[in-house]
């Protein structure tokens, strides 16, 4: 284990403990909840690439999150760990995974993690709608695409942070068109290092400054084909 990463960034020996034990569900999780499977490299690109979002002032500050694309369960769980203060919803459309962040969450006894199986575009035009501090996302998709799951389930002042690696100069230029659509001005690129070999994480953080227009999202599988920008 990264005992000594996992102390510097404030994580005592029970959460060390839980992550050890996140890893043998996702080693024995009987299907593929991640695409990796030895437990070194879950650690290193899972759990550390996670924990390198405890570097961003959102990401601290947040009282309520939402991981949009949770998958398996990556970052979202891992952040509970963390961040026990925090409430965190994960937002996953598929049930297989669903159900599996459920099993993991309960069998590491977290009280700060719901699972809502639903289409983010529904849940952005519904309940969710500007209920978070925080929308984090992991590889989900281009960043226009990302910027329309985020932004109608934050609250003007929250924070989108996408994690993904180095994008274009034109995904970049039409990320920010459709954050300004969308109710953000600006957007920061902030070079992430969860471990010494890593390279190109990046995590694009934009602040929310005013209210998502009522048309945003646009209905499931629109901000896909159609991307804002």
């Amino acid at each position: 284990m990264h005992t000594a990463t996992y102390a510097a960034v404030g994580l005592d020996a029970r959460v060390q403990s839980k992550l050890a034990r996140l890893g043998d569900l996702i080693c024995s999780a009987g299907f593929n909840v991640t695409g990796v499977t030895d437990p070194e490299e879950i650690e290193r690109f899972h759990f550390l690439d996670a924990l390198s979002l405890l570097s961003l002032e959102p990401v601290l500050a947040a009282r309520d999150a939402v991981d949009i694309g949770s998958g398996g369960g990556l970052p979202v769980l891992v952040l509970a760990l963390a961040l026990p203060d925090t409430l965190f919803t994960a937002v996953e459309s598929r049930g297989k995974k669903c159900a599996y962040i459920v099993k993991c969450a309960s069998a590491l006894g977290l009280t700060n993690v719901m699972v809502c199986c639903r289409r983010v575009e529904d849940y952005g035009r519904g309940v969710g709608r500007e209920a978070y501090d925080l929308a984090v996302s992991r590889a989900v998709a281009a960043l226009p695409i990302v910027a329309e799951y985020s932004l109608p389930l934050l609250r003007p002042g929250g924070a989108m942070v996408a994690m993904k690696g180095v994008i274009s100069d034109q995904e970049c230029i039409q990320a920010r068109k459709a954050l300004a659509i969308l109710g953000a001005d600006g957007l920061d690129a902030v070079r992430l290092e969860p471990f010494a070999e890593a390279r190109d994480r990046w995590a694009y953080v934009a602040t929310k400054t005013r209210r998502t227009p009522e048309k945003y999202p646009r209905r499931p599988g629109l901000p896909t084909k159609r991307p804002l920008g």
